[in-house]
């Protein structure tokens, strides 16, 4: 079983007790729940033993953690369609990113909304980049249009689609990648 956790660490936490808020209810985790949710913060995690999946359980019903069965690449696309993935607030240079991070978190960023990992694919998929007709609030609706059309407005229909794209994997490197640079946050 994979998973991915979500939520934020709080600054006064420690080793002994973690605390995650995640939209805005903050959770105190100990012991393996604390040791397992800090395994899967910056990139997806295995749970193995019978304990931990019953732990891991757990965590989902908090909302803490995203898990599929298998440790597959659709597996991977499947928990991050479950989350919210928002761009950290770091004032880091991003010297070490490359263009595919960049472009990626200058959507994540700039948009005007909260784009869906499916949304990020489809807008790779289909080589929008991120100009200015695309970015910021006022422009919001051109980029709704340029990704929505009657084949993907149905609710989910667009993951379904964006399952089987061809830089869904790469996709999701590239937000792992920005996730464990710490530029990225799971909610």
């Amino acid at each position: 079983m994979i998973y991915l956790s979500k939520g934020i660490v709080k600054e006064n936490s420690t080793e002994h007790l973690l605390q995650v808020v995640r939209c805005g209810q903050e959770y105190s985790l100990s012991g393996e729940q604390a040791a397992l949710w800090l395994n899967g913060r910056l990139e997806f995690s295995q749970a193995k033993t019978e304990s931990e999946k019953r732990t891991l359980g757990h965590l989902v019903r908090m909302g803490l953690t995203e898990t599929e069965a298998e440790n597959t690449d659709v597996a991977r696309y499947r928990i991050l369609t479950q989350c919210i993935c928002c761009p950290a607030v770091n004032t880091k240079p991003e010297f070490f990113l490359g263009h595919a991070e960049k472009e990626t978190l200058t959507w994540l960023r700039n948009a005007g909304i909260r784009l869906t990992v499916a949304e990020l694919i489809f807008l790779r998929e289909h080589k929008i980049r991120p100009e200015p007709r695309y970015l910021h609030s006022e422009n919001r609706q051109a980029l709704v249009e340029a990704i929505y059309t009657k084949n993907t407005i149905v609710d989910n229909c667009l993951e379904q689609i964006m399952e089987c794209a061809e830089c869904r994997d790469e996709t999701v490197r590239i937000l792992l990648g920005l996730l464990k640079k710490k530029k990225l946050i799971v909610l």
